[in-house]
């Protein structure tokens, strides 16, 4: 049987032997994680699709940073106002109980983390979901590695469950996109329907209800069978290594996509964040008044939701200029160091969303949305990452997305309606944005009519 990562009898044994070790006298609840050091390497973990519909996958390419999460030791969902506090809770008492038998690496193990836009939406995904992997397989620091994950009352036959999740899909399981790609380009409906939601955006704007708001739009592509997100993911990897390559899969659907943005990274108390809004694609001009706008708002908002919270917080004097494969945007990298008592996930109640997803004011901004039926699918203008049992982690924007289901794919892109904006424009914005994906599809079809890499 194909297998993402064939272990031996002997390894098997030893990690049994480890795992009751490491139990003695743990409580039921009390997770247990043993890894392996699978010495120097830089694998992505996508050579092979993974038979596991629940899975998690969090890469850095540019930074050699690769994760691959597959099933499911303890995982807690939650929503509505008081959803980030209870993943918090949740995520207290897990690490307050967790067991490491490290092996001589320096991978800690670590939770995905992952949350809708909207606190109250609803889908193929939780709300806001918080879980520690059965098996993670690692590569950081030019190292891979294994850590295999147990609650301590269920550790009898915790092995075979690892090796039934290290199981490879098998070939030909999966089907191509490249039927789907067929009527991608808008019709006039769509851009009708775009039109008349810039106009009543624009017309709240000038009455002062708002001062910004961020629109969205969704392409949904027909599928004639099962797609490899592994594939797709590859893509990504080869097309957009300086972005966050993430995917988060459930029995229902796999949320997958290339951001560029940070919401938050937090590390032994100091903290990051991006602001980056104003786009420019092809020759659009970036430096205009529109996008300085949208970014000078970004700015301030995390200024003023990081500043209680902070130290000391420090940022350039002028945005930089963010160049990516198809997209430009102004961005401003924002570091601080946090007062004792302050985590990661006190952080993200705090700055999510900023305006560069919701609008401004934030409150009003996403009352009108709701008001207004904006529907995001998955988590997409929300966010995903992970935390380690210290409470270190990293939380990016999840954009430039889709919601792969087995019937279709699901493509949202928005933009950031303020004061003169051109409903026309923005609409171009969207499918300027909407290209991160459907390059990766159109990719992934090339490959498979062509059978090259």
């Amino acid at each position: 049987m194909s297998a993402l990562l064939a272990l031996s009898d002997t390894t098997l044994a030893a990690l049994q032997a480890r795992l009751d070790r490491l139990a003695a006298g743990a409580a039921g609840g009390a997770l247990l994680s043993v890894t392996l050091d699978l010495g120097a390497g830089g694998r992505d973990w996508l050579q092979r699709p993974p038979a596991s519909r629940e899975f998690c996958y969090w890469a850095r390419p540019d930074a050699g940073v690769f994760r691959l999460g597959l099933g499911r030791a303890v995982v807690c969902t939650s929503a509505g106002p008081a959803r980030f506090t209870a993943l918090q809770a949740a995520h207290a008492g897990i690490a307050g109980d967790w067991r490491r038998d490290a092996g001589g690496s320096a991978h800690a193990p670590v939770a995905c983390l992952g949350f809708a836009f909207d606190e109250n939406s609803g889908g193929e995904l939780p709300n806001a979901q918080l879980g520690v992997a059965a098996v993670l397989l690692a590569t950081a620091g030019g190292r891979c590695s294994a850590t295999f994950t147990t609650p301590a009352r269920d550790r009898a036959g915790a092995v075979g469950r690892w090796q039934k999740l290290l199981a490879a899909a098998p070939p030909g399981a999966t089907a191509t996109v490249g039927a789907a790609l067929a009527g991608v380009p808008a019709g006039a409906l769509a851009k009708r329907a775009w039109n008349a939601r810039v106009q009543r955006a624009l017309d709240a704007i000038a009455a002062g209800e708002l001062e910004k708001v961020v629109l969205s739009r969704s392409l949904r592509l027909p599928l004639a069978g099962r797609v490899s997100p592994a594939a797709l993911l590859a893509r990504l990897l080869e097309r957009h290594p300086e972005s966050t390559i993430f995917a988060v899969g459930s029995e229902n659907a796999v949320f997958l996509g290339a951001t560029p943005e940070q919401l938050v990274g937090f590390a032994a108390g100091e903290v990051r964040a991006d602001a980056l809004a104003g786009t420019a694609w092809d020759d659009e001009p970036l430096a205009v008044d529109k996008n300085a706008h949208e970014q000078a708002l970004v700015v301030a908002a995390i200024r003023e939701a990081l500043s209680p919270l902070c130290a000391t917080l420090a940022l350039p004097p002028a945005p930089r200029v963010l160049e990516l494969r198809d997209l430009r945007h102004l961005w401003t990298p924002i570091a601080g160091r946090v007062k004792p008592g302050i985590g990661l996930f006190d952080l993200i109640a705090r700055l999510h969303p900023t305006p560069a997803v919701g609008g401004w004011p934030g409150e009003a901004a996403c009352d009108w949305l709701r008001r207004h039926g904006e529907k995001r699918p998955g988590w997409y203008a929300g966010g995903t990452g992970w935390i380690d049992r210290d409470g270190n982690g990293e939380i990016a924007v999840a954009l430039r997305c889709g919601l792969l289901t087995a019937r279709h794919i699901e493509l949202p892109a928005g933009a950031g309606i303020v004061a003169g904006s051109r409903a026309e424009h923005e609409f171009r914005e969207t499918e300027a944005k909407l290209a991160t994906m459907l390059g990766a599809l159109r990719a992934d079809a090339d490959q498979a009519r062509t059978g090259t890499c």
